[in-house]
């Protein structure tokens, strides 16, 4: 009797064990599944991390060619302003230079004094150059540059010029987009009141008060890699 109970024992013992195992999970299978999983979930990590790398190499040379670029347009404009340089004015405003087009607009056009929202006039200006952006200068890259005077901030909720140039670029920018214009094309730019195009009289703030749009050639050479000039950023 004692031998039988044995016998009987050991192989309920060991059934009892695969089951057991079986149930909790740990057999030689879920081990390797287990294993497989973190091995894709690492290698899904790997790839996404590369493609973050990738995207932020590539908003660094944008950056560069960007800096790049306004940095020509001011040497340009500076040439232009010199004599150095002959520009054509078009009838509907746009002067058109060897190696970009560019555009003025007055700021109290698109907005209120101290204010970043587009008046109705404003509203319809910037339709009437998205639309001349879309038929002749599809081809280009637009830099918005904003523009203030040098009064300082003293009622509105900005903390200083920079502020309400860059608000005021970036309301342009979000126009022209909604306008159309694609986002890969469209480049944001702030001079605050360090660009002025006139002096400090009523008459000259009043000048200053701008934004500027330009059409830039992508073949021209104005945009230079950002190896080419050694990645450097002022």
């Amino acid at each position: 009797m004692t031998r039988m109970t044995r016998k009987f024992i050991a192989p309920c013992s060991t059934i009892a064990l695969a089951l057991s195992m079986l149930a909790t999970g740990c057999g030689p299978d879920a081990k390797d599944q287990k294993i497989n999983d973190l091995t894709a979930e690492n290698q899904q990590l790997k790839n996404e991390l590369g493609e973050r790398e990738r995207q932020f190499n590539d908003a660094v040379v944008r950056e560069n060619d960007a800096r790049s670029t306004i940095d020509e347009l001011n040497r340009e404009l500076a040439r232009l302003r010199n004599g150095d340089k002959v520009a054509t004015k078009n009838t509907d405003g746009w002067v058109t230079m060897p190696s970009f087009d560019m555009i003025s607009v007055p700021g109290n056009v698109l907005f209120a004094s101290g204010r970043a929202e587009l008046t109705a006039q404003g509203r319809s200006t910037l339709a009437k150059i998205a639309s001349d952006i879309r038929t002749r200068y599809g081809d280009r890259d637009i830099y918005v540059f904003g523009h203030t005077d040098n009064e300082p901030i003293k009622k509105s909720k900005w903390k200083d010029n920079w502020e309400l140039g860059a608000a005021r670029s970036l309301t342009v920018i979000r126009s022209m987009r909604d306008l159309g214009i694609p986002n890969e094309n469209l480049v944001q730019a702030n001079c605050s009141e360090y660009r002025p195009k006139a002096g400090n009289s009523a008459s000259g703030k009043s000048q200053n008060r701008r934004v500027e749009f330009y059409a830039v050639k992508n073949s021209s050479g104005i945009q230079n890699n950002a190896e080419a000039r050694g990645g450097d950023m002022e």
